[in-house]
């Protein structure tokens, strides 16, 4: 069912422009609306209102770009997010795997003194519950050298990095598994249909593609 519209800030906008941008997807209104479920109306009225107070550009083929102003922004979103994440599982135990979701209704409630709290207690952790770096995110992992497990070959080894975050149940699915980051996988055969035969401590497992596009790991020397 898709939201009313309004129901969503330009907030929620900023940050799905910026992670689809982490995540090297190209941002065009038609994918925005299928990200926060809003109707093709509502995305066009906020591009409008991003693109007067300076956060967005759409260039004539209806791509967005984020300004340096709009980027600033949604990064400092993105961080809020993660702070409220590290809140919740860290704090009062929440399970990783609704921690995405929790984190999205509490960031936009925290207050600047709240925020500087937060950073105080979890200054020191360099990423979120997921894996995703504090600060940069995914281009961060990739500039490190990270690797999606589905680009690992046959007797490769690595190590979890970071997961894809925004779907409990894939969460659930890995929580199942044991793969979480830090876990060790050591890529013992790859199938015709890309699907993975994995080694984890021991463990024997299977893995598609639709589940290794969506972990990030860093290849052992």
């Amino acid at each position: 069912m898709r939201r009313e519209k309004g129901s969503v800030s330009q907030e929620d906008y900023l940050k799905a422009i910026w992670e689809m941008l982490e995540e090297n997807q190209t941002p065009i209104s038609a994918r925005l609306a299928e990200e926060l479920e809003v109707t093709p109306p509502a995305v066009t009225a906020a591009l409008k209102r991003m693109t007067r107070d300076g956060h967005v550009r759409v260039d004539r083929n209806g791509q967005i770009a984020l300004t340096q102003k709009g980027r600033k922004f949604a990064e400092h979103l993105a961080m809020r997010h993660q702070l409220a994440e590290m809140l919740l599982t860290d704090v009062i135990g929440l399970s990783w795997i609704k921690a995405h979701d929790e984190a999205e209704r509490l960031e936009h409630a925290i207050s600047r003194e709240v925020e500087a709290l937060l950073i105080k207690r979890f200054g020191g952790k360099k990423s979120c519950p997921h894996g995703v770096p504090i600060r940069g995110g995914i281009a961060t992992l990739r500039k490190q050298g990270a690797v999606l497990l589905a680009d690992l070959r046959a007797k490769e080894s690595g190590e979890i990095l970071c997961v894809y975050e925004k779907d409990a149940q894939f969460l659930e699915f890995l929580e199942g598994l044991r793969l979480r980051p830090s876990t060790t996988v050591d890529v013992l055969k790859r199938e015709y249909d890309e699907t993975m035969t994995l080694r984890v401590d021991g463990r024997t497992i299977h893995l598609g593609k639709p589940a290794t596009s969506r972990i990030w790991v860093r290849r052992s020397s």
